[in-house]
């Protein structure tokens, strides 16, 4: 005799028991219905959690960003700090190195500083700072380099340029900075700076580049301070 396994059975056919075939598939595929839904919801979860942990990672890794900015910026005036600044002149000299590239080093400070901040107080002096600042990014290229060193020291890298147009470009910031009129709750401050510029090379070490760059900041002060008893005494 034919076992059931072996024999053809039709779709309305009944087994014992009464039961037919299709109530018998019916039960398997609702035996089976747990079992999936249960691995949906695995992997419901298993997306919910990558992509919280997308989001917790993205969130910290802007928070480096910040933090990383925030180690190479001055918060005051937004321009590079010292630590900001000296990497950009590591990166101007080894392109010397590399390719023969020259620039200029320009180191700036502000005439006067002090009897601001000893007149008008300190908000006025962090206002003169924030508008000189804005001046001198406003005044160089993109390819340049301006920062904040601390106090009132700026400092500007002309990079990609020779000793002569350096200087003119100096020059003409000079002019323009000395020209500016800082108002403060109506009162018109004057605050002139200093320059000293410096050229670069494949052979300078920026330590020594900074040096030279504050040695012709103090003589252009020097020069200026000679200049104003000069004309007092006259």
């Amino acid at each position: 005799m034919a076992t059931l396994s072996h024999t053809a059975v039709a779709p309305g056919a009944r087994l014992a028991g009464g039961h037919g075939v299709a109530h018998l598939a019916a039960g398997v595929a609702r035996r089976g219905r747990p079992r999936e839904l249960e691995l949906r919801s695995l992997l419901d979860r298993a997306l919910a959690v990558a992509a919280d942990a997308e989001a917790r990672l993205a969130e910290q890794n802007a928070r480096i960003a910040f933090l990383e900015g925030l180690s190479r910026t001055d918060e005051l005036t937004g321009l590079l700090n010292r630590r900001g600044f000296e990497d950009e002149i590591k990166r101007a000299l080894a392109r010397a190195r590399r390719s023969g590239e020259t620039g200029v080093l320009i180191a700036c400070d502000v005439d006067g500083f002090k009897r601001i901040n000893d007149t008008h107080g300190h908000a006025a002096g962090d206002d003169v700072l924030h508008r000189l600042a804005r001046t001198i990014a406003a005044s160089v290229r993109e390819i340049d380099a301006v920062a904040r060193l601390g106090g009132d020291e700026f400092a500007v890298l002309l990079t990609a340029t020779d000793l002569r147009n350096g200087s003119k470009r100096a020059r003409t910031l000079q002019h323009t900075l000395d020209a500016l009129d800082h108002v403060w709750h109506g009162h018109i401050l004057k605050a002139g700076v200093s320059l000293g510029v410096e050229p670069y090379g494949p052979n300078d070490d920026g330590a020594d580049l900074m040096a030279r760059s504050d040695m012709a900041m103090y003589c252009d002060k020097r020069r200026k301070v000679t200049a104003a008893f000069r004309s007092a005494a006259e």
